[in-house]
């Protein structure tokens, strides 16, 4: 997740922004929207999807990603041109929608000074702020910070639930620097295995406990934050992103698990809330897929739900061959191909690809593979 200045927009921009509201209240959604499916263009963080994405027969919708402080930058205030003028596009060229605006790192500094609880870590990826710099998220069952960002998924939902092609909505608000269910979770001497930024390890997990961490008390935020993204968006569906390793490992009473890196049994009981509380419409997203690796239990820990990828980086001009596991050689071509295979095999209902892959004319018929062996949601 690259940390990327708003965009500016054009009047044209505008005007098509303000034509889409005006067709939705007209029209309301299409008779095509409902599950998400097939192949969907991973967009930039707060950039316009280039024309090309559009025209693409073989892509068949985009994810849009935005950060809560470019969207609400002081409170009440919204900016909410850029996702009208990409809900207009995609109508206009009947592409589906998938939207996610992520707090975390990304959290405005008002939330902040009315006084949210903070928690500061290392930062260890290789874009945004300078690498093992000290960045901050919100303590994510601070009253505080839930009444904020409870807010701004309200007012989404005001402004979006009636929105043409808008078939699915990223449940946020447990994150830190990715859209993840994710938390920093480092340990001294335990080293660095998976980091992209090699740091000397933050004792995240003893902070954590020190402030009052348990995985009861995690559940217990995601599923109240998850019902009110049911209350905003009732007729989307409502898609947690996660994998098996993103959570301190911290035990539902508050004390440590013995040999564990991570608590593993976490998502999966995040999961089963919300096939509990989002019964029908509830979708499990891992964004790790790779040519060598996907998430081979997901399936079955999904449950009732569906399931989908996201693509864990680009192949095109990556030398650091990260599509394989860092192993060389990667060549492009093969690597999505193998991708697309495993993610497919997996029993996704979609896949988001990375859009400068969407837009190598070498992959062409890779994405057009993976549209056409799309499957449809079980229900």
């Amino acid at each position: 997740m690259t940390k990327i200045a708003l965009a500016s927009f054009s009047p044209r921009q505008m005007a098509v922004s303000f034509a889409a509201l005006a067709l939705i209240s007209i029209t309301g959604p299409p008779a095509w929207c409902g599950m998400p499916h097939g192949v969907f263009a991973l967009g930039d963080p707060n950039r316009p999807i280039p024309r090309a994405i559009f025209d693409n027969p073989h892509v068949d919708g985009i994810a849009l990603r935005y950060f809560w402080n470019e969207l609400e930058p002081a409170e009440g205030q919204f900016n909410w041109a850029p996702i009208d003028a990409e809900i207009a596009q995609a109508v206009e060229h009947r592409k589906l929608v998938s939207l996610g605006v992520t707090p975390g790192v990304l959290t405005p500094d008002w939330v902040y000074r009315d006084g949210a609880a903070q928690f500061s870590f290392m930062w260890d990826k290789p874009w945004g702020p300078p690498p093992c710099s000290k960045v901050r998220i919100p303590v994510p069952w601070d009253p505080v910070y839930l009444s904020k960002w409870l807010a701004f998924v309200r007012a989404m939902g005001e402004r979006y639930l009636q929105s043409p092609a808008l078939v699915s909505i990223k449940i946020e608000g447990i994150d830190a620097q990715t859209e993840e269910l994710l938390l920093p979770h480092s340990r001294p001497g335990r080293g660095n295995a998976g980091k992209l930024v090699d740091c000397v390890p933050n004792d995240d997990v003893g902070e954590w406990q020190a402030i009052g961490y348990t995985a009861a008390k995690i559940k217990e935020t995601w599923r109240a934050i998850a019902r009110a993204y049911l209350e905003a968006f009732p007729t989307q569906a409502l898609v947690l992103q996660t994998g098996p390793w993103g959570m301190p490992p911290i035990d539902d009473a508050g004390g440590l698990i013995p040999n564990h890196d991570s608590n593993t049994q976490l998502a999966p009981s995040i999961i089963s809330i919300g096939n509990a509380e989002i019964e029908g419409h509830f979708v499990v997203q891992n964004n790790g897929l790779q040519a060598s690796w996907d998430w081979p239990q997901l399936k079955q820990i999904a449950g009732e739900a569906n399931i989908g990828f996201q693509m864990a980086w680009r192949v095109t001009n990556d030398p650091t061959c990260r599509m394989n596991n860092f192993e060389r050689p990667c060549d492009p071509h093969t690597m999505l191909q193998l991708a697309v295979n495993r993610g497919i095999d997996a029993g996704a209902i979609y896949l988001e690809i990375y859009m400068v892959d969407l837009l190598n004319p070498q992959l062409d018929d890779v994405v057009a593979d993976a549209h056409a062996r799309r499957p449809g949601p079980r229900r």
